[in-house]
């Protein structure tokens, strides 16, 4: 092992080629630069400098060894300064409807607020977006409750409920379902496109419910877009499910008919984060905005 500090010192000396020159710039004493020298090179078994009283001139090692100085104290740099700004940068793990329906209008109310904050939203299937809080490379899930039921680190994490609202079904106007009883019987053998609907999810709803979506190799088409399975609705017969937040956006519409989703199926959405996760002014701050009601898909 090493101190960055002497790699940063022998590339002053060999620059300068010499002691005195060197220590001036790093701000030590010759003896404290020299020291440094001598046990870097100690470390390493190897000599690095000719010294005499009139001049400093590398060995072969340290001509080596400078080749190659300048990109690592490069990204030396790079890294110090990914390491200042890491606690002003967020990255969001979340499925397509939540990427869509909640997360643009939270941050939209928080940008005033924490500008100095860089956000990274993702999708990625439910058990990488656990791994990635799981190893710290995200900081935050935003996942429906039931997937969350399913993944293996319940113990590991901190979870917030969110949201809690009905699931709405959406047609185009003058769909033929609209004059059936619009129960799941009625609905379910139509061609649906849905935003996510993973198999951790799936595996969570009750047995009766996930049984008939299964013998109706439901759904048809699955995306990660909301907008694009509503787009896929407004051109054709195919049906959809979203959040009512989203629904309530959609009224306004002509292309968009609408009813209630006759299931046991909510959406309902948690945070959750390592439990020994540090506060985070912003987080709070984040989780509240996600709450609000207006925070919806226009």
């Amino acid at each position: 092992m090493f101190d960055i500090r002497q790699i940063q010192h022998f590339e002053a000396v060999f620059r300068l080629r010499s002691f005195s020159q060197a220590a001036d710039e790093v701000h030590l004493t010759h003896a404290a630069l020299t020291k440094s020298i001598q046990s870097l090179e100690q470390k390493w078994g190897v000599q690095l400098f000719y010294r005499t009283t009139r001049r400093v001139s590398p060995t072969a090692a340290g001509q080596r060894l400078y080749d190659h100085v300048p990109g690592f104290l490069a990204q030396a740099e790079a890294l110090r300064r990914t390491a200042i700004s890491e606690h002003q940068h967020i990255r969001l793990m979340c499925g397509p409807v939540v990427l869509d329906t909640l997360v643009h209008p939270a941050l939209l109310r928080l940008r005033q607020q924490h500008v100095r904050t860089r956000i990274t939203a993702e999708t990625k299937p439910p058990l990488q977006a656990a791994e990635d809080i799981i190893q710290r490379r995200a900081e935050l899930m935003l996942i429906h409750a039931n997937t969350l039921q399913a993944l293996p680190y319940g113990g590991q994490l901190d979870i917030t409920p969110i949201i809690d609202e009905p699931y709405v079904v959406v047609c185009h106007r003058g769909h033929h379902v609209l004059k059936s009883g619009r129960d799941l019987s009625d609905i379910i053998p139509h061609d649906w496109a849905i935003a996510g609907f993973d198999l951790f999810f799936q595996q969570t709803l009750p047995s009766s419910l996930s049984e008939a979506l299964r013998d109706s190799n439901f759904p048809k088409y699955r995306l990660l877009s909301q907008t694009a399975c509503l787009d896929m609705v407004r051109q054709s017969d195919v049906l959809t499910l979203i959040p009512e937040r989203s629904a309530v956006a959609l009224r306004s519409n002509d292309d968009f008919a609408s009813f209630a989703f006759p299931g046991p199926l909510r959406f309902s959405i948690c945070a959750a984060r390592r439990k020994d996760m540090l506060p985070s002014p912003f987080m709070d701050d984040f989780l509240t905005a996600l709450r609000e009601p207006n925070a919806a898909l226009t």
